[in-house]
């Protein structure tokens, strides 16, 4: 067996049993818009235009309960502006969330209100280092982690965020403000949207390091495989 094998077998046989992704199983999915507010040049490309957002839980413990929340995106970037951009962050850092360590650690919640969100690995784009984070600004009033509040909270308004970035060990600035606005009915597998940040970039944007991203892009292939196939050896 490949050593590859020994990471994508499991991932694989992990979403067939699941019959959906292994990791992030269960969101909502809305669309949206994303403005940006960084000047044009300054850091990384994003424009601004429609999204797809999903809001998740990460290991996709049922009801209220406690989990690392999920927020991916996708927008379109480009000189023609058709290029699928994901963005995937989750919940990450305790204390100083601006301290590079804080960057890299998967935090879970248990509530949705004033969560934040980190790319917990950087994107390379022309020579430098970029980190993504994003902090949820609307106030979701409910108890616990359910994906419930959040339909419901979309049911009758809008769900906002800041977005910022940071270069490489430096402070985050303001990059984008982000707002989903209407659920995206999602009633079978081939409605919803198969977020991948290493195959859908912008262009001279990738996930950094190059190891690390080859390991996501198996993970994030054989995911989309599991989910095709039965769930029976």
């Amino acid at each position: 067996m490949k050593a590859s094998d020994l990471v994508g077998v499991p991932i694989e046989w992990g979403a067939a049993l699941r019959d959906r992704r292994l990791f992030h199983p269960r969101g909502v999915l809305a669309d949206g818009r994303i403005e940006r507010v960084a000047p044009p040049d300054d850091g990384l490309p994003v424009p601004s235009g429609p999204v797809v957002g999903r809001l998740s839980k990460a290991v996709g413990v049922p009801g209220s309960l406690p989990d690392a929340a999920g927020l991916a995106w996708r927008m379109f970037a480009g000189p023609s502006g058709d290029s699928p951009w994901d963005v995937l962050l989750v919940t990450a850092g305790i204390g100083d969330a601006s301290a590079v360590p804080n960057r890299l650690l998967l935090h879970p919640v248990t509530a949705w209100a004033d969560t934040r969100y980190s790319s917990l690995m950087p994107l390379a784009y022309r020579g430098q280092l970029w980190w993504v984070r994003a902090r949820l600004v609307t106030d979701i009033a409910a108890d616990g982690l359910a994906l419930d509040a959040l339909a419901d909270t979309l049911a009758h308004g809008d769900i906002d965020f800041d977005i910022e970035q940071a270069c490489g060990s430096g402070d985050f600035h303001p990059l984008a403000r982000m707002r989903l606005s209407e659920i995206r009915p999602v009633t079978g597998p081939e409605q919803d949207v198969s977020f991948d940040p290493v195959r859908n970039t912008a262009p001279g944007v990738c996930v950094w390091p190059q190891w690390l991203r080859n390991f996501r892009r198996l993970a994030y292939r054989r995911s989309r495989e599991g989910r095709d196939r039965p769930a029976t050896p």
